[in-house]
């Protein structure tokens, strides 16, 4: 039997790094949205892709919160043995 090791520093960089170009993509977006003209194709491209970016990182987010409290989890049970 082969046996891996899958720590969970790895796990939420993972995450982290899947994470973080949708999170500048939403945050593009609402730049957009607060400098435009609400009648403006900007604007509505900008809330169009807002919209998918936030169902895009609403499952991100559940898996990132996974991955923050097993790691501080793991984190914190190596320091209390």
């Amino acid at each position: 039997m082969i046996v891996t090791t899958h720590k969970p520093i790895q796990n939420f960089k993972r995450y982290l790094s899947e994470y973080q170009p949708q999170l500048e993509k939403a945050l593009n977006s609402i730049k957009i949205l607060e400098s435009y003209d609400p009648n403006s194709e900007e604007f509505t491209d900008a809330l169009a892709q807002l919209h998918v970016g936030a169902t895009i990182l609403e499952s991100y987010s559940q898996g990132m919160i996974e991955a923050i409290n097993n790691f501080t989890d793991q984190n914190y049970a190596d320091k209390t043995e």
